[in-house]
């Protein structure tokens, strides 16, 4: 149940525009203006990057994907084409990547001096998911001679019947149901070919990585006996020549991520050991291991830091990890030595920085850079001297178009001692001796958390004339491990009690806030904490409640994944009926007054439309306003830009309703 305003690290003012003071609103339309920083890779002579850039088509209702190939040197952009996951040739001439055109999907190669095209072989994928940290990738081999990729096998016979018959208990997908093609590992000459299968069987396979010697292919299998009921992801290595496995890791909990040392003796991973766990959003922060690449004694990189670990990735020389991890709002770059104790910040500061790609020499480090008012652009570092520069300027005019407001940090210390962390954001135009409604906005996870990132949708609310609060109760990341625990056994508990003293503290030392006029939302784990906010208080006027859970007990049952709430609340829900219904929004119901909007994705199976059907039907039959939007062909929170822009106009229509803004549009 992901979703977040976002977290991350570092500031960088002086770099690129000042925050704009001037400039139109905010609206529902803005996100079309921006475009998205996707995974980049150098050249191996570090002279060019390749990055995938994101953009919207409100026109043609589609989301676009472009490579972007731009010099080290000044940003110029050398080359552009549509496509994504763009994969540099060892020897720098050439660039694989993802693209559908001409009746073809799967991996191309391009000569980007020359612009010549060519197909190389189609990647199938299965609609089965997963879970967290499973790449379906493609990589070159070190020689340069052939492109492993993930890819399901091929499809069965179409059926004769539309009845639908399951063995299995992960049925669904996030928004269809399963086709039970296994996804395994394949190997193609880059050259063109037959593609060959390395890991054929009853498992899945992902997340692919080369040794240096191309000789051998690292991924991530769970072979429990019945994978979807366990999340016990396990390290093996193939060889490819002649398909035998090793099996590098038999852990009871689970692995991802691998990657090889430059010299090809060990690998570098991610990993939990809780045995107690979800495929997605899980309490338990993600911990960075190192094991021989011959299997073995896994050993803890950097024990002693207590944060959430993600993208770890060698430095060239070996020496080195890399990886990012969300620290109190911020997300940084880190770094560690094999045997360090704890990590040293790279990159850090006020804002986001993500994605860790090193040139080969191991002297410069790309990475993607956001801040509350600048959305992403690709930065470079050099290691040597630490000095950054900003590559790119994607979302300039973007940022001279509209009025950005910035937001203040600030702490405060609930019910029982513990500090806890927010942001506040006046409205645009805000003026000394105004009264002002206020937003308060909640993320997903649980375990997700605010920070120093862009988001357009709180951009629009401060531009409508609200401030917009937002905190990271017990239960976000970005706190170490007992801060990521404080939801665990109590959703509705701790965490709607941070929310509400971070209210009251924001109220009490701001005297503009008009107090009559208080709205709440978030989205998915969010959009279940404002169901359960307007079942336990009265203070808020209105509410939007986005792809929302409301009674724990059937989310359990028609949910994609039963885990979560196996893990959240440490057992089965027939022997834990009682607590589960306790904290339920819709055992809460009777007396709510709260105007309240849902909005569900007709195809979420992440939180089934049912669960807001639920809550929606409860809130009528209380006699309160409510209405229920549902979003055909949507999952788990909208993606096609029509319903993006349909879903910032309700969002703000209904709090312009009843926090008395502006007239509303029907």
């Amino acid at each position: 149940m992901r979703g977040s305003i976002g977290i991350v690290a570092l500031g960088w003012f002086g770099a690129g525009l000042a925050v704009a003071q001037t400039g139109r609103p905010v609206d529902e339309t803005a996100f079309a203006a921006i475009r998205s920083v996707g995974e980049a890779r150098f050249r191996p002579d570090g002279s060019q990057v390749a990055f995938v850039a994101g953009s919207v088509d409100l026109t043609a209702n589609a989301n676009r994907s472009e490579i972007l190939i731009v010099a080290t040197a000044d940003g110029r952009i050398l080359h552009r084409w549509a496509g994504s996951s763009p994969r540099w040739s060892p020897d720098g001439r050439l660039v694989a990547y993802q693209a559908s055109r001409d009746g073809k999907s799967g991996i191309w190669i391009r000569d980007p001096g020359s612009g010549a095209d060519r197909f190389l072989v189609p990647t199938p994928q299965s609609d089965s998911w997963l879970g967290r940290g499973a790449a379906k990738n493609f990589e070159w081999s070190p020689d340069g001679r052939w492109i492993a990729y993930v890819a399901a096998e091929p499809a069965g016979p179409s059926p004769t019947s539309d009845v639908k018959v399951y063995s299995r208990i992960m049925f669904k997908t996030r928004t269809g149901f399963a086709d039970d093609r296994r996804t395994h590992v394949w190997v193609v000459a880059s050259a063109g070919g037959e593609p060959r299968l390395l890991t054929p069987g009853r498992f899945d396979e992902h997340s692919i990585a080369w040794a240096p010697d191309s000789r051998r292919l690292a991924f991530v299998s769970d072979r429990s006996a019945d994978p979807d009921n366990t999340f016990a992801n396990d390290l093996f290595v193939v060889d490819v020549a002649s398909s035998e496995l090793t099996r590098i890791t038999a852990t009871a909990s689970a692995e991802f991520s691998p990657v090889w040392s430059p010299d090809g003796q060990w690998l570098a991973y991610e990993a939990w050991i809780r045995t107690n766990n979800t495929k997605d959003s899980p309490a338990e922060d993600t911990k960075a291991y190192l094991v021989s690449a011959a299997g073995g004694t896994p050993r803890r990189i950097a024990p002693l830091l207590d944060r959430r670990i993600t993208e770890v990735s060698w430095h060239p020389s070996g020496r080195f990890v890399y990886f990012t991890a969300g620290d109190r709002g911020a997300n940084v770059i880190y770094r560690a030595g094999l045997t360090d104790s704890n990590a040293a910040v790279v990159v850090g500061g006020k804002a986001q920085a993500r994605g860790i790609a090193f040139d080969a020499a191991g002297t410069r480090l790309a990475f993607s850079r956001t801040e509350t008012t600048r959305p992403a652009e690709l930065f470079v570092r050099d290691l040597a001297t630490g000095t950054e520069r900003q590559l790119t300027t994607l979302n300039d005019d973007f940022r001279r178009q509209f009025a950005l407001q910035d937001a203040e940090e600030f702490w405060f210390t609930s019910f029982d001692g513990t500090p806890v962390q927010g942001w506040l954001m006046k409205p645009v135009g805000f003026t000394a001796g105004g009264r002002y409604p206020l937003i308060l906005n909640i993320h997903g996870g649980p375990h997700g958390a605010f920070g120093y990132s862009f988001s357009d949708r709180v951009q629009q609310q401060a531009a409508g004339g609200y401030a917009v609060l937002y905190l990271n109760p017990r239960g976000s990341s970005g706190y170490g491990q007992a801060f990521s625990d404080g939801s665990l056994l109590n959703w509705g508990g701790g965490d709607y009690q941070d929310l509400m003293i971070g209210l009251d503290s924001v109220i009490s030392r701001n005297g503009w806030v008009d107090t009559t006029r208080l709205g709440v939302t978030g989205g998915s784990y969010g959009g279940f904490m404002t169901n359960w906010v307007i079942t336990q208080t009265h203070r808020f006027k209105a509410a939007v409640a986005s792809a929302s859970l409301s009674n724990l007990i059937s989310f359990y049952g028609t949910s994609l994944y039963t885990d979560l709430v196996e893990a959240e609340f440490r057992g089965l829900p027939w022997n834990n009926y009682s607590m589960l219904w306790q904290w339920s929004p819709l055992a809460h119901v009777n007396g709510v007054t709260t105007p309240t909007l849902f909005l569900h994705g007709e195809n979420d199976h992440d939180v089934p439309i049912t669960q807001a059907e639920e809550m929606y039907t409860a809130v009528r039959k209380q006699g309160v306003e409510a209405t229920l939007v549902r979003y055909p062909n949507e999952g788990h929170g909208v993606r096609q830009p029509g319903h993006v822009a349909d879903y910032n106009r309700r969002l703000l229509d209904w709090f312009d309703r009843y926090l008395g803004r502006r007239s509303a549009t029907p």
